[in-house]
């Protein structure tokens, strides 16, 4: 490598840096004072200081340039005992092999920070769903209030509470992120448990209906984005070798090895258009009958007890014990499908589910269940499929939600 452009390469992160540390207040308290209401409303209720936002983004910038410039140095590094000798084979084999390996890092390093995320956004309500996950995950890091909670689920548990309504009426005390991602099972809560950042979360809140325990849906999203070599050994453990994953572990143990690998969709997304990941939900979409309970009595016979079932009874608990290790609450709700799918189940599962929790609770002082009887009934008017509420029934949820917060809140400053 020419030595103008070695020195070009490092010098451009130590100027970085430089300018970050003399640079980076002002610019963010000129840029809340400027634009602060409409980074605001831009953030959609994700945080809440634009100056503090700003001067994080600036120090990503820094972090992207450090590593977009120093990569390539090492990668010289590396490869010039080949460039000594004639161009041969093993020459061309180590230049590739390099680079891809140098584009891995870089893509470890940029999925670190908030920035890399915000650039793959393509607008609410088409950005990939790990992209979302991963945006809302950084900002927890942020957030300034006395305490915080986290929405965990599938979908249901976003569509039953809405982050933002919570935040309004709860935000000076204690602050929620939501970070539901579709498909999950109980299992997949141990994944997103641990793929929180390093701050006190002392609330988790959980919407759980049958599909936690008895979907037996072969493919997982939660598995593909989320699992690693780091969870095989507790995995097995639990059972897991019982469970159909389809090619969901293999992808997401290869997405865990190559940053690259597991960024492909958020990544396909951002540069060619949303409609692509899109374009497979809307196919399936449109497969499906429009007449809810003939597509409810289809999608029943899915739903199954059996070794799946015990596996994920087996995974709850174990969610439940490391919420317990880490003092935060789990606050579980004991929730329902859209009553025509209800009662095309076998009603002997929903027993069972019932069952589990309380069970559950009562040898476990950490979970607040909130059973049944408990939560606000749902009919079928409330939903707009057979999972999802509507935006009616999700406000009134989200009301009773935040009254449960208030409780808990107050019996917690009486137990200080």
């Amino acid at each position: 490598m020419r030595r103008r452009l070695r020195i070009f390469l490092v010098a451009c992160p130590v100027a970085a840096w430089g300018l970050l540390g003399l640079l980076a207040k002002p610019l963010a308290r000129e840029g809340a004072a400027r634009f602060g209401s409409r980074i605001l409303r831009l953030g959609d209720g994700k945080f809440t200081s634009p100056g503090k936002f700003i001067e994080l983004r600036l120090r990503d910038c820094a972090v992207l340039l450090t590593a977009a410039c120093l990569l390539p140095l090492a990668r010289a590094a590396a490869t010039s005992a080949f460039r000594r000798r004639p161009p041969s084979r093993a020459r061309w084999i180590s230049d590739a092999l390099s680079g891809f390996v140098c584009l891995n890092v870089f893509a470890l390093i940029a999925a670190q920070t908030v920035l890399f995320w915000c650039l793959l956004f393509t607008g609410k309500g088409r950005t990939h769903n790990y992209t979302q996950f991963q945006i809302k995950r950084g900002l927890m890091k942020e957030v300034q209030a006395p305490h915080q909670a986290v929405l965990l689920g599938s979908s249901q548990t976003r569509a039953e509470i809405d982050e933002r309504l919570l935040n309004d009426r709860l935000g000076r005390e204690v602050w929620t992120t939501e970070l539901h991602f579709p498909g999950n099972h109980a299992y997949e809560l141990i994944l997103n448990l641990e793929a929180l950042p390093a701050v006190q979360v002392d609330y988790i809140i959980c919407y759980l209906s049958e599909g936690y325990f008895y979907s037996h849906a072969a493919e997982s999203d939660g598995l593909l984005f989320f699992f690693g070599f780091r969870d095989l050994v507790e995995f097995y453990k639990l059972g897991g070798g019982r469970v159909r994953t389809g090619r969901s572990l293999a992808y997401a143990l290869l997405g865990n090895a190559l940053p690259l690998f597991r960024l492909r969709d958020p990544l396909a997304g951002r540069i060619l258009g949303s409609s692509i990941q899109s374009s497979k939900q809307e196919q399936y979409d449109q497969s499906l009958s429009p007449n809810l309970a003939q597509r409810a009595q289809a999608i029943a016979s899915g739903y199954q007890a059996g070794p799946e079932s015990d596996f994920q009874k087996k995974a709850f608990s174990a969610f439940a014990r490391r919420c317990r290790e880490q003092h935060c609450t789990l606050v579980a709700c004991c929730g329902q499908f859209n009553p025509l799918l209800g009662r095309a189940l076998d009603p002997a599962l929903r027993g069972d589910m019932l069952a589990f929790l309380r069970n559950q609770a009562a040898h476990d002082a950490n979970i607040v269940l909130l059973d049944e009887s408990d939560l606000p009934k749902q009919t079928e008017a409330d939903y707009d499929d057979l999972t999802h509420v509507n935006e009616a029934a999700q406000i009134r949820f989200t009301e009773f939600i935040a009254g449960v917060m208030e409780k808990l809140l107050r019996k917690g400053q009486a137990g200080q």
